[in-house]
């Protein structure tokens, strides 16, 4: 077996004969988390982890969770679209700029089971963050830039000498005045 699989499957990739474990390809395989956002406020709104689906052609991701961010209405609609009538469904909105992000159906038809008591945000009022795909800037280390400490080293000189003066300024002047005992 090889090193670092335990207990997991391992299989021979065809083209040059290299023994890989299950976990590994399935980490190859495996998308980066989503953090989901507000569009208007960016607050956050849910993330991938609690992802039941999307539907494309209308436009909606299906959450199971959300963050408090997702405020569900007190009114209970009954909804008006072809595909959807006898749904009933509260709105949900941003708790922090009120816009309006979607659907949390209570009751629905057979055919749309799936929907009731899930998330149904709409695309156009939500935001993803990709977690680990920001531009990266690599800083130089302080090693690299020796101008940089020179400078602070200059700077911090300059600061000694002030608080030296003040301090000789400060003492002069409590010399000066008059110490009252009782």
């Amino acid at each position: 077996m090889a090193e670092g699989c335990g207990d997991e499957q391992m299989y021979v990739e065809e083209d040059d004969m290299t023994f890989v474990c299950q976990q590994e390809k399935d980490d190859e395989d495996y998308t980066s988390p989503a953090v989901f956002l507000c569009c208007q406020c960016k607050l956050p709104l849910g993330d991938s982890f609690s992802r039941m689906g999307s539907e494309d052609e209308v436009g909606l991701i299906l959450l199971k969770k959300t963050t408090n961010n997702v405020v569900a209405g007190n009114e209970t609609l009954l909804s008006t679209q072809n595909d959807e009538h006898s749904c009933l469904f509260l709105t949900l909105s941003c708790g922090g700029c009120s816009l309006e992000l979607g659907k949390l159906y209570t009751c629905t038809p057979k055919h749309l089971d799936y929907k009731r008591d899930v998330f149904c945000l709409n695309v156009k009022s939500v935001e993803s963050y990709v977690l680990g795909f920001a531009l990266q800037i690599v800083l130089p280390d302080e090693e690299d830039k020796p101008e940089s400490r020179v400078c602070v080293e200059a700077e911090m000189e300059k600061i000694k000498a002030v608080v030296v003066t003040m301090e000789k300024r400060l003492s002069t002047l409590e010399s000066k005045v008059p110490t009252h005992r009782k």
